[in-house]
């Protein structure tokens, strides 16, 4: 009789997978509030609220030195859009709700001056929800808007705006002319209540008895220096205690709005001057950096000047420029001096054109560190629309240098001035990328800048110290019914660069993902706000991508102590690490094939990080157990044993019965005779 084992076989465990933990690197991060030309500049503040606490924020006109005509306010944490609200006309406070939520709050302060005054002031007070009227001084903060200053053609200029007094007594009128870019011929005015005349103010200081709590009108009017047709003069007015109730910086005739720069701590800083005298040296070039109405540093010709000192709060950099019968090129850098390093506050290379001149022209300053040979490349990025000419010339010291047909030049140790003639498209507007970079098979990049041409566009360098895949978003915040503050943009688009390489590109919004290596890359937004409002905001994020795993196996079951073949493959990811299994453990490779012995049940696992996170799958692989043999290969059981023993005895005792038998005639023969 035969005996069979019965053998079961084991089940199969499904695939699991995990998303990582790891946080992504985030390289940039940012929420933008963009404005028009021609708009009063935003006031931004930002603070970090440590704990989860219902706050609420109150924004409210102080109608100094009168009620703007316009006054809103936004509110973001991190990249997302929390609250905005607009001031009321009859109370002039907007009230924001912001949520209960610790992190990184921004609140934009946008407004629109009155059109006489050209400047208004405001307060914010953020405070918990519950008692509103108690302001978190550091998340509460009070401001400023100032219209740009519009140049006039003939040489002169008005001021006609209010104060209000705080205190009776003596009050102090400073009026200072900052002979910039040259002495003013004239200013002077007055100061009158309604229609009744107080005091005459004219350049110096004037003494002027007012009463208490009461709003006065200041007038001035200024004639500019006859040869350039621009000046530039300074008003303070201080009420008996020495605080100040006014205090503003004009332009005159020809000059032009400033440049509104923020300096966040009080600090010495340093102001630089170029003519690169290419095309041709300007005829004329001026910087001057003013606060409030003061004069802190002027330059009328090209050089330097270091370590002034400015309080923390607003500047403002006027710019004079006028070119000869050819353009000309310059380059005016502001900067402060910390014990860190220098820190740019402005910095800009422009072209300067005649006149009469109607060319696109933009300006870009490289500095070789030795003399060799390099290329040039200007590159129609053809988005969001295709330029109607691009081309590019470099200069070192005036002269052209001569470029081969694939853009190779000659150029000696120095600074050199890439000028680039580009015209928009007869609609929409273009982006365009010019590179300067060293020749041989590995170049580097000595200059990597993009630019847009006809529209509002801003950019932004970033640089990737890791290998990896990156990817890119970009959100328009703004309300799409256009019943709200912020509006979304007319046009909001991103193209990523590299050289004059265009990476991907992003139009109203969106996300595209691209392959990176160590370098600096650079991110160009055309963003036009909306016509009527004039502003939009939107937010930007560049992260490295998440990785990416797939981990399988050939077998679900092996026979024990066969091998199954594990095979894998992942994107964005740098390491990966095995672990559950005998010979499956330790780093491995990022993608590969391995035959693994397998001994039981077994869980093994694969995980596997980048700069984006990590990632982890694991499988289950069985081992069966051998099967039972048939015949003399199977086990035998107790009854077999026995009968095989009987036969054995029994095939024993049957030759010697037989020799019994066959000896018995041979005796009988024997005895028998």
């Amino acid at each position: 009789m035969r005996h069979f084992i019965a053998l079961w076989a084991l089940a199969l465990a499904a695939l699991a997978a995990s998303a990582g933990s790891a946080q992504a690197d985030v390289l940039l991060d940012e929420t933008n509030l963009i404005g028009l030309p021609g708009v009063a500049a935003p006031s931004k503040f930002s603070f970090t609220a440590s704990s989860t606490q219902a706050l609420t924020l109150t924004l409210k006109d102080l109608q100094i030195p009168a009620a703007f005509g316009a006054l809103q306010v936004v509110v973001t944490l991190g990249d997302t859009l929390v609250g905005s609200a607009a001031a009321d006309a009859t109370t002039h406070t907007a009230t924001v709700s912001i949520p209960a939520a610790a992190g990184n709050y921004t609140l934009y302060v946008v407004g629109t001056p009155d059109a006489a005054q050209g400047i208004g002031s405001f307060g914010a007070c953020v405070a918990p929800a519950a008692t509103p009227a108690s302001c978190i001084a550091a998340y509460s903060f009070s401001g400023n808007i100032q219209a740009p200053a519009t140049a006039s053609s003939t040489g002169s200029s008005t001021l006609n705006t209010n104060f209000t007094s705080t205190t009776a007594g003596t009050y102090t009128v400073t009026v200072t002319d900052d002979a910039f870019p040259a002495a003013l011929q004239s200013v002077a005015g007055g100061i009158t209540q309604g229609a009744s005349p107080i005091s005459a103010v004219g350049e110096g200081t004037t003494q002027v008895t007012l009463l208490a709590d009461t709003n006065y009108q200041l007038l001035l009017a200024a004639i500019a220096d006859s040869t350039v047709s621009a000046g530039l003069y300074g008003v303070k007015i201080t009420d008996p205690a020495g605080k100040s109730v006014f205090a503003r910086t004009l332009p005159v005739g020809t000059l032009g709005a400033s440049a509104v720069v923020d300096n966040g701590a009080a600090q010495a800083l340093n102001l630089s001057v170029a003519d690169y005298d290419y095309p041709a040296p300007l005829a004329h070039l001026g910087v001057a950096v003013t606060q409030d109405s003061t004069l802190l540093a002027k330059l009328t010709a090209t050089g330097s000047l270091n370590n002034f000192m400015a309080a923390a709060g607003s500047l403002e950099v006027w710019r004079y420029t006028v070119a000869g019968a050819q353009p000309g090129v310059y380059g005016v850098s502001l900067s402060a001096n910390p014990a860190s390093g220098a820190v740019s506050l402005f910095a800009a290379t422009q072209v300067v054109n005649p006149t009469a001149s109607t060319t696109d022209a933009y300006a870009f300053v490289v500095d070789f560190k030795s003399a060799g040979t390099y290329n040039l490349a200007a590159n129609d990025f053809e988005f969001p629309s295709i330029l109607a000419s691009l081309t590019a010339t470099i200069a070192q010291n005036g002269a052209v240098l001569p470029e081969s047909s694939t853009g190779g030049f000659t150029a000696a140790a120095g600074v050199a001035i890439v000028l680039v003639d580009a015209r928009a498209p007869q609609s929409g507007n273009g982006i365009f990328g010019v590179t300067v970079e060293t020749a041989g098979a590995s170049p580097q990049i000595l200059l990597d800048e993009t630019q847009a041409v006809g529209g509002v566009f801003t950019t932004q360098s970033i640089n990737l110290g890791v290998s990896g895949g990156y990817t890119t978003t970009l959100a328009d915040l703004g309300f799409a019914s256009g019943n709200g503050f912020p509006p979304m943009f007319q046009n909001l688009a991103v193209v990523v660069s590299q050289g004059s390489q265009v990476l991907g590109k992003i139009y109203g919004g969106g996300s595209f993902s691209f392959p990176a290596t160590p370098g600096q890359y650079v991110l160009t937004f055309v963003a036009t706000p909306d016509s009527v409002q004039g502003y939009g905001l939107y937010t930007v994020n560049v992260s490295s991508t998440p990785p990416t795993l797939t981990f399988t196996s050939s077998a679900a079951t092996v026979a024990a102590g066969q091998a199954a073949t594990l095979t894998w493959s992942s994107q964005n990811a740098t390491t990966c690490t095995a672990s559950g299994g005998t010979g499956w453990s330790g780093v491995q490779s990022t993608s590969g094939s391995v035959a693994v012995s397998i001994s039981g049940t077994e869980t093994l696992a694969l995980s596997c990080a980048g700069p984006g996170g990590s990632v982890s799958k694991s499988l289950s692989v069985t081992a069966s157990a051998p099967p039972a043999k048939s015949g003399g290969g199977g086990s035998l059981d107790a009854a077999f044993l026995s009968m095989l023993g009987a036969w054995v005895i029994l095939s024993r005792a049957r030759p010697s019965r037989a020799r019994s038998a066959r000896a018995t005639p041979l005796n009988r023969s024997a005895n028998g005779g």
